[in-house]
Formats: C-alpha cells, structure tokens, sequence
C-alpha cells in the first residue's frame, strides 16, 4: 500500500510519532495534515528522544520530504526553533496554512479562563476560529511585508487589538527570509507525487475522540485528526489515501478537562503513569489514565475507516494486575453501545468492564508476536476482532527497534 493515514484512535499521546518514524523509514513523503504546536510527537532511536510539535515526524530522515498541510495552524517561533534543529531542504509548507499571531495566545488563556476547556494555550482555537470567521492571515501573507502588515492590521481592527505587524516582521524577518522558499502550493505538489507512485504517509495529531465534529465536545481540540477530516486538510480526493492504521495505546489517557468514562483510580493510575512518563510533550501536564475503552474505539474507527492497527506502550501493561476493556456503557441501568453526542449524557455513563489476566513478564525485548504472553495476546486479539481489523504492529518498548511486525503494510 503507498498511501498510508496514521491516525489516533484515543484522546491523543497513542505514539503516533513512533509510528510514523518508523514507516518513514521506507517512504518518500511524510505529510502532517493538522493542529498546530499544541501537539507533541516523540521519537526515540538509539535511546535519543526527539520531540517535534510542528514539523512532520519524517524529518529526521534526510531523504523524507516533509509537508506541512493546509489544515494546520502555524506558530512561527515554534516553527524557526525547530527549523534550527532540523535543517532540511525537503520541507514544504501551505501556502494556505494560517498563521498564529502572538496575540492569540492572550485570547486563548483567556477564554480557557473563562471556559475551562484545558486547552494548551498555544492559540490554536482562536486562530481557527479566525479562519471560519474568513479573517485569519495565511502563510502566504509572509512573501510580502506590505502584504503582511496590511492583513495582520485588517484583522486587529476586526477584534479592536493594538498590535505592530511591521516591527514583528522586521524582527523576524531574517528567519522569515529562510521559509519563504518552502512556502508553496503543497496540495498541487502531493497530487503530482501520488501520480508519480510515491509512497506517502499522512501523519495527524491529537486523537479522534479531540476531533470538533466526533470528539467529546465541547472539550475537543479546533481541527479534524480523523481519516474523514484528512483529505479537506491536505487537498487531494479520499481515494487517493489506500489504508488507514489506527494507533492504539494499549490503555486509555487524556490530558485536560472533560469526561473520561474508564478513568482508573489515582493510585494505579500513577503507578502507570510514572512507568511510562505520561506527561503530556508540550505541556508537562500529567495525564489521566484509564483502561481500554471499546466504546469509543468503536467510536472512532466510524469515521476514520481502519484498515490495521497498531498497539503502543504494551510493556507497561504488566503494572496491571488486571486488564479491562469497557465493552458497553450503562446510562441509569439501560444498556447503551454508541458515544453520547451531548455532554452532559457522558457524564453519566457507566462502563461495564470484561476482565482480561495480566502478566509479569517483561517484553521489551520480545520480536515476535506469538513470543508475547498468551495473557497479552489474548487481550490484543479480543480488541482487534471488535474492531474488525488487522494487527500490523505491536510496540514493546518506545525505541524505534521495539517494534514488532505483524503484517507488512
């Protein structure tokens, strides 16, 4: 298969940086399709870590060209800081990706304060919302400064803001200088490489259950990780994208507010936690952990159309004297299948739980699939046939060559 979306079945942090490393290894193109630097992916190979918020997690391989979509929103000094770690001549950005101004992370704390959504404040719902609202200023505005200063000054008198788009450009200006050749029609670009047989990866952030339209909303992110969503953010027609593998940790976490069904109690939940850093890449922030929930899993493949999956951090399941699955949920005692759409009637789900024994042994050397415990093999192939798809990978461990291969996509 050449056209692969690497998609996050969960609430984000399902590794799929990993990944998306390890396919880049034997692809042409790696394509980041949304979000912005509210989001972390890392890699680690030879025991160095590497964390990326913006650039295509194909980047560190020099012969991957890397594409920045127009579905993303684009923080500027996040973008020069990690341009001066990876210099790399194969990256193209959107023209038509819009810009996070500095003022947009002021409006974001804000109406966080306000909402108590627990978003990152980087400023990537206000810029969003910039964007439906047909105000936003694109990359493009970055060719010209007359051009710049006149649509950052269009939309600061829209929200009565004091801002000076000629002195940001002027102190940015030698870095802008740098992009501004990687700056171009990128959906032009990815349509001529399918036409050529390249082998492409489009790489999401965040997780379907953050996604604005299937997530639990309101505490969602701004933008579509969904497999539905991809094809919108990049440009090309959803044919063109052959197979769709969905990340799966092998537990449940998110980070920030909002209801979270399977949540475990704090005191597993840090025992897990500090076995597997579960602090959020960009923000610090500890995330909450859970156990496999199959309602949302469900949930998520509706809109994404899985084809293989790939289980992540399965090593630290051994700190789990039992592993649960949430196979439906209870609402005042009546059994219900599906994702509530409103919030409030999550809030009074009750998970009904399948129990699954664990296991003590360690695996992070493990290479084959039928070397794993039966208790594990078990627990992935009861979730695999719910979810009607096939097992690609299963990660031992978060080095790169802790990955163990189960079909050859």
């Amino acid at each position: 298969m050449k056209n692969i979306a690497i998609v996050g079945m969960q609430w984000g942090d399902e590794g799929k940086g990993k990944m998306t490393d390890y396919l880049a290894q034997k692809t042409d193109v790696v394509v980041r399709y949304q979000g912005g630097d509210n989001a972390g992916h890392t890699v680690v190979f030879d025991g160095k870590k590497i964390d990326l918020h913006l650039l295509p997690s194909g980047i560190i391989h020099k012969n991957v060209i890397n594409i920045m979509a127009h579905g993303m929103v684009i923080n500027l000094e996040t973008l020069f800081k990690e341009l001066r770690k990876f210099k790399s001549e194969n990256l193209y950005i959107s023209d038509r990706a819009h810009l996070i101004l500095p003022f947009h992370r002021d409006i974001d704390t804000e109406n966080d304060r306000i909402q108590k959504i627990g978003t990152t404040k980087k400023g990537i719902g206000p810029t969003y919302s910039d964007k439906i609202l047909r105000k936003g200023v694109r990359m493009s505005s970055l060719q010209s400064m007359d051009r710049f200063i006149h649509d950052v000054n269009n939309l600061c008198s829209s929200k009565n803001i004091s801002f000076d788009p000629e002195k940001y450009y002027k102190e940015n200006f030698k870095n802008i200088k740098e992009i501004i050749p990687k700056i171009t029609n990128t959906s032009f670009l990815l349509n001529k490489f399918v036409e050529e047989n390249k082998r492409i990866i489009f790489e999401g952030a965040q997780g379907v259950m953050l996604d604005i339209d299937h997530g639990t909303y309101p505490y969602v992110t701004s933008s579509s990780p969904s497999v539905s969503g991809l094809p919108q953010a990049v440009g090309i027609a959803p044919w063109k994208i052959n197979a769709a593998l969905g990340i799966i940790k092998a537990y449940s976490t998110r980070v920030g507010e909002g209801p979270f069904p399977t949540e475990m109690g704090e005191r597993l939940a840090s025992k897990i936690r500090e076995a597997a850093n579960e602090y959020g890449t960009t923000t610090g922030r500890p995330r909450r952990i859970g156990y496999l929930d199959l309602v949302a899993l469900k949930h998520a493949s509706l809109s994404s159309g899985l084809t293989y999956i790939a289980f992540t951090i399965c090593d630290v399941l051994n700190n789990i004297d039992v592993l649960k699955v949430c196979d439906y949920y209870t609402i005042e005692g009546k059994k219900i299948n599906t994702y509530p759409s409103h919030i409030e009637d999550l809030k009074l789900v009750k998970p009904h739980y399948i129990e699954f024994p664990s296991f003590q042994k360690d695996i992070t050397n493990v290479k084959k699939f039928d070397e794993l415990p039966v208790e594990l093999k078990n627990y992935l192939l009861y979730i695999s046939k719910e979810l009607k798809s096939e097992i690609a990978f299963v990660s031992v461990g978060p080095d790169r060559k802790q990955t163990i291969i189960c079909n050859e996509i």
